[in-house]
């Protein structure tokens, strides 16, 4: 195996299992997954939310890495009015970039919160649905799956989308936690998705190989992967070092927002005087980034 070891965290890592039709892709978020959770370094969610959010974002980036072009992958959550939160949404670059956002009810999440200490995602969006939607860009038409939201975890949400809507059987399992030390409480995070690689006349039938896969990966713990210490190569090791595991590629995972002050004046200097004026307050108009929580101020002289 490539060792990993010395950068264990923001990394996305794909192996594959030797000799065996099963392939995944791990990854390990710590700064990444702090900083997109908290911009600016203040705590912006709830700890219910923030856990389900960084999930989201897991996901996001595992998937993104296996996307054959430049583009993003969308993972979106739309709850119900049964849950605290209406909508979820992880946006991730093919080129390791995340950010996140969430919407919710805080009466509506305190009132959860007194029948569970730790709701999932089930729980916490009142069912609802899970979608993926793969960007290319302008030019290009977007491709959206959709499923509905199913299991306590967004893990469970995600297996469902590939199982239904692309129908490769996978398993995913993903954890997200704070950790506390000497500079406050951190976020970190990992997650290892398998899937069983489709028969073809030169393979024999994998059934056999993929259930013994899932069986090892049901041993797999939210600790190990939370934990910023246990690299994903000591994972990867534990769970298929039988199989021959083998890392084929890594890639950097960053927490980086898209939005700029110059994107948000052009589109301003679009609208009519009238709409401008509208907006404005004591000759301001102010804008916030709902990913990461940046305040724009354009004075309507500048526009």
């Amino acid at each position: 195996m490539t060792d990993t070891t010395q950068n264990p965290t923001d990394l996305v890592t794909v192996f594959q299992l030797d000799g065996q039709p099963v392939r995944g892709r791990a990854v390990k978020l710590g700064a990444a997954l702090d900083k997109a959770l908290n911009p600016g370094g203040a705590a912006r969610y709830p700890d219910p939310i923030a856990r389900l959010l960084g999930e989201a974002m897991m996901t996001g980036a595992i998937v993104a890495q296996s996307l054959k072009f430049e583009g993003r992958l969308v993972v979106q959550c739309h709850g119900t009015n049964d849950g605290a939160v209406s909508l979820l949404m992880a946006d991730c670059t093919t080129s390791g970039n995340i950010r996140g956002y969430a919407r919710w009810d805080a009466d509506k999440l305190k009132e959860i919160e007194l029948d569970s200490k730790n709701p999932g995602a089930n729980t916490l969006l009142g069912g609802g649905t899970f979608s993926m939607t793969i960007d290319q860009g302008p030019d290009m038409d977007q491709y959206q799956g959709i499923a509905a939201i199913e299991g306590d975890s967004l893990s469970s949400c995600a297996e469902h989308y590939f199982n239904q809507s692309e129908q490769i059987p996978t398993r995913i399992h993903l954890a997200c936690g704070q950790s506390v030390d000497t500079d406050g409480s951190h976020w970190s995070g990992g997650g290892i998705m398998i899937q069983k690689i489709a028969d073809d006349e030169a393979r024999a039938d994998a059934t056999p190989p993929w259930e013994t896969s899932q069986q090892l990966f049901a041993t797999l713990t939210d600790a190990e992967l939370i934990d910023p210490e246990v690299s994903t190569d000591t994972l990867l090791y534990r769970l298929f070092n039988e199989y021959g595991v083998r890392v084929v590629e890594t890639h950097d995972v960053n927490a980086d927002c898209r939005c700029s002050r110059q994107r948000l004046l052009d589109t301003l200097k679009s609208f009519e005087p009238s709409a401008l004026q509208d907006m404005a307050e004591e000759g301001v108009i102010s804008a916030n980034c709902e990913f990461c929580a940046t305040d724009y101020k354009f004075p309507l002289s500048e526009i």
